[in-house]
């Protein structure tokens, strides 16, 4: 039995954990389920809605994408991806949907999005169940950090490990934690490291509170520092110039970088302090700058954690991209 708060991402139903796309097993079997069916993994963002589907042995058979309008309409917008799934497989077990907000998962559904108010309140896993032909038992929720950590897990830069912080530096700072090889969520809201306080007397957030982490180190953090030095130089607030001119040693550029990456590693450190997570996983567009970041990053800990365990902590680059998401969430299955 799973202890409260884990989510299962490892391979305790016999999937294996990390397979790359290419291989192909016969696990799927053990599950009780047909090898050929498919599992679709959705992914819905502000602007598009990500999906792809891909056996239980982590053979990936495809995957395509839904841009959205300026006002979707959610009737529509599932309509239309459940064409597109049938499109990549006609042999559909379960979907798994990775959501930005706050989730009923019992109920399946979206309690609140601010940044997609067309989900809220509205039956997402009922309305798919329906339109799939599935029981809503094979129709899972989660958050969109979640599934991305669970998809880094499975065939991304976090396989191999038990214990691990998925971080995403985008216009906030979303994270998906894995302890055990297992999704912890606690009551619901864990991993949310983009709101750990650096400074209480900080910038105002848009969670309510003050001085979170991501008004310091994210993407949108980043420009609005980068503007305030006028950086880089003719275009401030250009994040993917402002490394490239930090790769390139220019000093105003690699130092604002450097002190980004140390507030990162500020809040990074909290993390080692309380639950001695070794192995960080970084993604996220801005996540691309994560070379001029990491000196940053590694003073950063340094200095706001002990025990000397800096220098065994591993910082990756996320591997799997924009497809995290959707292959995170046709992992969600498993879970418990």
């Amino acid at each position: 039995m799973s202890q409260p708060g884990l989510l299962l991402g490892g391979d305790r139903f016999g999937i294996p954990q990390g397979l790359p796309a290419c291989h192909t097993t016969r696990q799927g079997a053990r599950l009780g389920r047909p090898v050929n069916e498919a599992r679709i993994g959705i992914d819905v963002g502000g602007t598009a809605i990500k999906l792809g589907a891909v056996h239980a042995s982590g053979e990936i058979i495809g995957e395509t994408q839904l841009d959205l309008g300026p006002q979707p309409k959610l009737e529509q917008a599932l309509d239309e991806t459940m064409r597109l799934a049938h499109g990549l497989s006609r042999e559909i077990g379960c979907v798994g949907v990775g959501l930005p907000g706050l989730l009923d998962r019992e109920s399946g559904t979206v309690e609140a999005s601010p940044n997609l108010p067309w989900l809220e309140k509205r039956a997402v896993r009922d309305l798919l169940a329906v339109r799939f032909g599935l029981a809503p038992s094979k129709v899972r929720l989660e958050n969109d950090g979640n599934v991305a950590a669970l998809g880094e897990l499975w065939l991304g830069a976090g396989r191999g490990n038990s214990h691990v912080l998925v971080v995403t530096l985008g216009t906030g700072i979303g994270g998906g934690l894995i302890l055990n090889d297992m999704l912890y969520i606690g009551e619901g809201l864990a991993g949310e490291v983009g709101h750990l306080v650096l400074d209480p007397r900080g910038p105002r957030c848009g969670c309510g509170g003050s001085g979170c982490l991501e008004q310091y180190a994210s993407a949108s953090a980043a420009i609005r520092r980068a503007k305030l030095r006028e950086l880089p130089a003719g275009d401030p607030g250009n994040l993917k110039r402002l490394a490239q001119l930090a790769a390139q040693g220019s000093a105003p550029e690699r130092d604002l970088l450097e002190e980004i990456g140390c507030d990162l590693g500020h809040g990074l450190a909290q993390v080692v302090s309380l639950l001695d997570v070794r192995t960080f996983v970084i993604g996220g567009g801005f996540g691309a700058a994560l070379e001029q970041l990491m000196p940053g990053i590694r003073r950063g800990l340094d200095e706001w954690s002990y025990g000397k365990r800096v220098e065994h902590l591993r910082i990756l680059p996320a591997e799997l991209g924009a497809r995290a998401g959707w292959i995170g969430a046709a992992r969600l299955v498993d879970l418990p």
